[in-house]
């Protein structure tokens, strides 16, 4: 109760509002803040429109790609021949990759990224544009500047714009992206994906078909009974595997929320801007009538 008693509160809300008609309710103020509207509407005129673009994905089961189970000395010697790494870690690895990013450079999407959507344009002659620092940098070190977008761009533009994340107890990754061209993100993300995953499956048939050259080569030479009906095995197993991966079936993951965008662009947010820039036209005004009333007391 002391404390209440020792707290004014009609004289703080007297001083607040002496505050309030000295330094905020002024003509000077509501100029501002007028100014504040007509600089946000400059500022979201110059700022392009984002819009989520995001699928869902799970990962699918390694087992089917790898088909049936040998068994026996076969199952052993394909473990030692080829360890089957974490899905996710994997996907991820091929999607970021420059063999990837190749792949979509030679399907035409430079041309999307780079060149304006110009299908005629050559994509490996279209210019680079350079931002003056890096000019100015590559003449003051004297080193020169690439003349055209190469598909280590596009690798760049995808680790720089595409987004992955993975349930932390459970198999659903989530891809996403911003995008100011709703069309674009969506074909590009889902192509992204295909792309990625074919890799994968295309690596490990050469892979099984490195793993039967070699093991047709030890069978030629083996007198062993034993291990030659395990060659075999190995064989027919990586066979097997081919037969499973040839095919339109997903091999890293399957779609459970194909490609979607936001219908609304998440950026820039309108409101938050209204207000911040009011907020802060005001509290200069506020700091600056302040400062000039009281610089004899500051000084």
């Amino acid at each position: 109760m002391s404390f209440l008693k020792s707290f004014n509160i009609k004289d703080k809300i007297l001083l607040l509002k002496e505050f309030f008609y000295d330094y905020v309710w002024k003509k000077s103020s509501l100029n501002l803040g007028i100014a504040s509207v007509v600089f946000s509407l400059g500022l979201i005129q110059f700022t392009t429109p984002q819009f989520y673009i995001s699928t869902t994905l799970r990962e699918a089961n390694s087992d089917s790609a790898m088909g049936p189970s040998l068994g026996g000395g076969a199952e052993t010697l394909l473990s030692l021949t080829a360890a089957e790494s974490d899905i996710y870690s994997e996907f991820r690895s091929n999607l970021y990759s420059y063999i990837v990013a190749q792949r979509m450079w030679e399907k035409g999407w430079a041309s999307e990224v780079y060149g304006g959507g110009d299908q005629t344009k050559d994509v490996n002659k279209i210019d680079k544009r350079h931002t003056i620092a890096e000019k100015i940098s590559a003449l003051l070190l004297g080193y020169e500047l690439y003349d055209y977008y190469s598909p280590h761009d596009l690798q760049g533009f995808i680790a720089g714009n595409i987004s992955m994340r993975k349930e932390i107890r459970g198999t659903n990754i989530t891809v996403s992206m911003m995008s100011e061209d709703q069309d674009f993100g969506l074909n590009f993300i889902n192509d992204l994906i295909l792309v990625a995953d074919q890799y994968a499956k295309e690596y490990l048939i050469l892979k099984s078909q490195a793993i039967i050259d070699g093991t047709h080569k030890q069978l030629a030479v083996s007198r062993n009974s034993a291990i030659s009906a395990s060659l075999a095995n190995t064989i027919n197993g990586q066979y097997l595997k081919i037969a499973t991966l040839e095919n339109d079936m997903p091999y890293h993951i399957y779609f459970i929320d194909p490609p979607y965008s936001s219908e609304y662009p998440v950026s820039p947010n309108t409101f938050a801007i209204f207000l911040s820039d009011l907020i802060i036209f005001v509290v200069l005004s506020i700091m600056f009538r302040f400062i000039r009333d009281s610089k004899d007391d500051l000084w």
